[in-house]
């Protein structure tokens, strides 16, 4: 990652968060040239963790920062409905060389993806698609590894798609992001979803999730029910104590299971079929643990201009349904993705 060298990031995240990113811009091999939050009187407390300058306002270094880079650990109240000009200073910063990656979804809720998110620049780039979240699964190294593998196996039938985290990884709204990106990658829009919430808090009165992804703490499990008798199931959490990805398929092509660091394909008769896994001595601890190795990969391939573009996420899709999901934690009952899609048209 040496080749990245040189290149000038600034990074906005809170406290708790910064420990995290430090190894983070360390692995790339990114100089911090500016670090802050949104939370008054903290930006230097997030600048002393990198060992750079403050930096008080992410609008302003989105739009004139000098960098090349723009890293997002912590979103807080950027993006949302309340400030709509947020989403044309990302397209600004893009339309001006710097990239901008994303530990948390921006724009964090269908409607607001409807608003000022949908907006266009030069070349016809949307602001959406000008911050990029990191770290999508389907982009990552096990997934590219097992593409031929994935297409042997044919379409599941059904999935299971675990996305965990410590809090000061991500956030449950991070998790939901990226485990629903793969089930709509790998089974298209489900047509209803039943999910429930479980909250680290403990006393009678539990707060439910809100009406967006943002600064969502917790456990959310979700089973998915598709047109075609198809089925799924989603378990996102910031509070699982160790990172971890899986993605298990059943099918015709017997069970196949991913994993951060690697694969296994087990026939429908029992037997392995193929498999690659990081060999791992006891004892041994990894030189990039947790979050660091998948998110500095994929800052890494977004960086890496001799890698083509793997694309932007179907946000209006994904959304949807992360959308649908958070409302039934609070209704209680199924709920239809398509419904937040027809929202999103109308607004």
């Amino acid at each position: 990652m040496a080749g990245n060298a040189g290149l000038r990031a600034i990074v906005w995240a809170e406290v708790d968060r910064a420990e995290a990113l430090r190894a983070v811009v360390s692995a790339v091999g990114l100089a911090v040239v500016g670090a802050g939050c949104a939370t008054k009187g903290r930006s230097s407390s997030v600048a002393a963790v990198f060992g750079c300058p403050v930096v008080d306002d992410l609008r302003s270094a989105l739009t004139e920062g000098e960098c090349d880079l723009v890293v997002i650990g912590s979103a807080g109240d950027f993006g949302t409905a309340s400030h709509p000009s947020d989403a044309g200073a990302v397209l600004a910063a893009r339309q001006r060389g710097v990239r901008v990656v994303s530990l948390e979804p921006l724009p964090a809720s269908a409607l607001e993806l409807a608003g000022a998110w949908s907006a266009t620049g030069a070349g016809g780039l949307r602001a959406v698609d000008a911050a990029r979240f990191v770290p999508l699964a389907r982009t990552g190294r096990s997934c590219r590894e097992a593409s031929e593998v994935l297409e042997m196996f044919g379409k599941p039938r059904t999935l299971l798609v675990e996305a965990c985290c410590r809090s000061d990884e991500g956030t449950l709204g991070a998790r939901l992001f990226s485990a629903v990106e793969v089930l709509v990658w790998l089974m298209g829009e489900p047509e209803s979803v039943d999910a429930a919430y479980a909250s680290p808090e403990r006393g009678t009165l539990i707060p439910l999730p809100g009406e967006t992804l943002r600064d969502a703490h917790g456990d959310i499990t979700a089973n998915f029910r598709f047109a075609d008798g198809r089925a799924a199931a989603v378990l996102a959490s910031d509070q699982a104590a160790r990172w971890n990805r899986t993605i298990t398929m059943l099918g015709p092509g017997g069970r196949l299971k991913v994993f951060d660091d690697g694969f296994e394909w087990v026939g429908a008769d029992g037997e392995r079929l193929d498999s690659s896994r990081q060999v791992k001595r006891r004892g041994e601890t990894p030189e990039k643990a947790g979050a660091v190795a998948p998110i500095s990969e994929a800052i890494v391939r977004l960086l890496d201009p001799a890698i083509p573009d793997e694309g932007p996420v179907d946000h209006a899709a994904v959304l949807a349904v992360c959308q649908a999901v958070l409302l039934s934690t609070r209704t209680g009952s199924a709920e239809n993705p398509g419904t937040i899609r027809r929202m999103m048209e109308v607004s």
